[in-house]
C-alpha cells in the first residue's frame, strides 16, 4: 500500500503541473483565418529576423504556417511581459488578428501574394512590421 501511494502521489503532482498551459479551444477556432481555396502544390519555408523578433513561415499546399518569436513580448494576457497581437494582411486585405505566436492561414488562393505582418503591443504601438511574398502554386 505504501509503495502504491509513493508512486501515485508524485505522479499526481507531475500530471497536475501540466494543466496551466493548455490552450483555449477558442484560440484555435478564432486564430484560423480562411481565404478562397487554391491548389496544394507549393512547399516552401523562410524566415525573417529583425532586432529580437524572428518570423518563420512555411508554405505547405495552400496553407501558410507562421511562427513568431519575440522574447521581449508575449501574446498571452497572463504573462508578466508586455502583451501584444499579430495582424496579418495579404494583398492589402486584413486576413486576421492573432493572440498567439503561431497560427495557420488556410486555403490561400493560388498565385503570388504580398503578406504584411505587424506586431502591435496592447497600447496600439507598432513594434514590428515585415512584408514578404507568399507563392502558392
Amino acid at each position: 500500500m505504501k509503495k502504491i501511494l509513493m508512486f501515485c502521489i508524485p505522479a499526481l503532482f507531475l500530471l497536475n503541473g501540466c494543466n496551466n498551459d493548455v490552450p483555449d479551444p477558442q484560440v484555435k477556432e478564432e486564430g484560423q483565418a480562411a481565404m478562397n481555396s487554391g491548389s496544394e502544390t507549393a512547399l516552401a519555408s523562410a524566415y525573417v529576423q529583425s532586432q529580437d523578433i524572428t518570423v518563420h513561415y512555411l508554405i505547405k499546399g495552400n496553407n501558410v504556417y507562421i511562427d513568431c518569436k519575440a522574447p521581449s513580448l508575449s501574446f498571452r494576457e497572463d504573462s508578466g511581459k508586455e502583451t501584444g497581437k499579430i495582424i496579418l494582411e495579404m494583398d492589402g486585405k486584413t486576413v486576421g488578428e492573432y493572440q498567439s505566436a503561431a497560427f495557420v492561414v488556410r486555403n490561400v488562393e493560388s498565385g503570388q501574394h504580398q503578406a504584411l505582418l505587424k506586431i502591435i503591443n496592447n497600447k496600439g504601438i507598432n513594434l514590428f512590421q515585415k512584408e514578404f511574398t507568399v507563392t502558392i502554386n
